[in-house]
């Protein structure tokens, strides 16, 4: 599935690229080559969804000893996911605000990493 570019309102984004896009590696429309992300809150709102989602069914499901009700939940996290991501709305970031994140990931894993070892 394709879905629509921010930028020149065509559908060409892969469905994996939008999910894994963020302000670091943003997704790259193959029509304009403009770069687009999915907020972060966002996508992690999608994967909290998600877990509790999950997390619920497996314990309604030992509670209350129901396969059928673990497998309801587990179908519902995975209709929730999809739905939340073609909802999911992307939004255009310049090339040099990418960089600048990217270089700002890494700067902070890389303080992290130094902190790590004093540790």
């Amino acid at each position: 599935m394709k879905h629509i570019c921010p930028r020149c309102k065509e559908p060409s984004i892969g469905g994996l690229a939008k999910r894994w896009s963020s302000r670091a590696v943003p997704a790259e429309c193959s029509a304009c080559g403009g770069l687009s992300h999915v907020l972060a809150s966002t996508s992690s709102g999608i994967w909290v969804g998600g877990i509790v989602i999950f997390m619920v069914s497996l314990i309604g499901g030992l509670g209350l000893h129901s396969g059928l009700f673990f497998v309801s939940g587990l179908v519902l996290a995975v209709a929730f996911n999809v739905w939340a991501w073609r909802r999911a709305k992307m939004y255009p970031i310049s090339r040099e605000s990418a960089g600048n994140a990217a270089k700002a990931g890494w700067l902070v894993a890389g303080i992290y990493a130094f902190v790590a070892l004093f540790q």
